[in-house]
């Protein structure tokens, strides 16, 4: 176990060269955002480019691509088709068999199908980003008879269909990938409650960073949250060895792991215990990986960046105050700091 240091840090910058272009500095496809969390999509598709990447495309719903085009003009959109989502009510005249009333509400839930408009966007992308805000949702197995219980239920697929569409697109290829958010929770489904035989054997993509939180982990190891965070390091270094994966156990010094060697971020504050604040984190990896740098480096660095952005944003706005979206304008100061430091001969 080692503290990540200043010098090594710098010495894991990514080479500016003056004779360049955006495709020198790498593409990132950024699968994000739903309905309800547009904001996850605007931040992690932003911190990449923050962070040096040549260009960033976004690929979600038409609302939230729309929602963030709004905001910003510097992402790329790809918008994907959508389906409508079957809700469940249970009917007003119960007896004492459940009756159960289907309506179909459209939440902007992209199509599994539209996997296969992304195809030329996988071919080319330098890195490949998945789960910011995507809201994965449950699988259908997990509608059962407790509908009784209540009063409404979703047979609540949300992306669910995509993602295991895309996850099994993903599997061959070689990119660099960062997993996050809703995309680590559908993993733990799969690693843990599915029925499907052929999935006993699941392996994430080569090449492969998870980003989770302590409760994250704990769904993927199956254990409780409280067991990690009594060995925080243990255990982010045991689910690297067992999802073949880079590792980042975000929280309070950060813990990032290739299942042979751990380091421990010295950066951060309080001030990102805010929600966008690991969308962020998850673009910043992004965008190293874009930029040529390994997996493993990507994460030791984007998590220091990272953590030094918050540092910075709370010197200037207090620790109380500061907005995921105060991150992306910190992340300069951030990189200028880290310039700043002689390297390690």
């Amino acid at each position: 176990m080692q503290t990540l240091a200043k010098e090594y840090i710098t010495s894991l910058l990514p080479e500016r060269p003056n004779n360049s272009h955006k495709a020198t500095f790498g593409h990132v496809l950024n699968i994000a955002g739903s309905m309800h969390y547009r904001g996850a999509a605007y931040l992690s598709s932003l911190s990449a480019l923050r962070a040096g990447a040549g260009y960033v495309t976004l690929a979600s719903s038409p609302g939230v691509c729309q929602s963030v085009s709004a905001l910003t003009p510097n992402i790329v959109m790809r918008p994907l088709p959508t389906r409508p989502v079957i809700y469940a009510e249970l009917s007003p005249q119960m007896t004492d068999s459940v009756s159960i009333e289907l309506q179909s509400i459209d939440t902007e839930s992209i199509d599994e199908k539209a996997v296969v408009q992304l195809h030329d966007l996988l071919e080319k992308a330098s890195v490949i980003t998945v789960g910011s805000g995507l809201s994965i949702g449950q699988s259908k197995d997990e509608f059962n008879a407790s509908t009784a219980q209540l009063s409404a239920m979703a047979i609540a697929e949300g992306n669910h269909g995509f993602f295991f569409a895309l996850l099994s697109e993903l599997q061959t290829r070689p990119q660099s990938m960062v997993f996050d958010a809703d995309a680590l929770n559908f993993i733990s489904h799969l690693l843990h409650h599915s029925q499907r035989k052929q999935q006993t054997s699941f392996r994430l993509p080569k090449n492969s960073i998870i980003t989770p939180h302590p409760k994250e982990l704990a769904r993927l190891l199956n254990i409780d949250v409280e067991v990690i965070q009594a060995d925080r390091t243990h255990y982010a270094t045991l689910a690297a060895k067992q999802l073949h994966a880079i590792v980042v156990l975000k929280g309070h010094n950060s813990v990032i792991s290739d299942g042979e060697y751990a380091f421990i971020n010295p950066t951060g504050n309080n001030a990102l215990a805010k929600a966008g604040s690991g969308d962020v984190l998850t673009g910043i990896i992004g965008g190293f990986c874009a930029q040529g740098l390994s997996p493993l480096n990507a994460a030791c660095l984007g998590v220091y960046l990272h953590g030094l952005s918050g540092d910075l944003a709370a010197q200037a706005l207090s620790e109380y105050s500061v907005l995921a979206s105060d991150l992306l304008e910190y992340i300069p100061q951030a990189i200028k700091q880290i310039e700043a430091i002689t390297p390690v001969n």
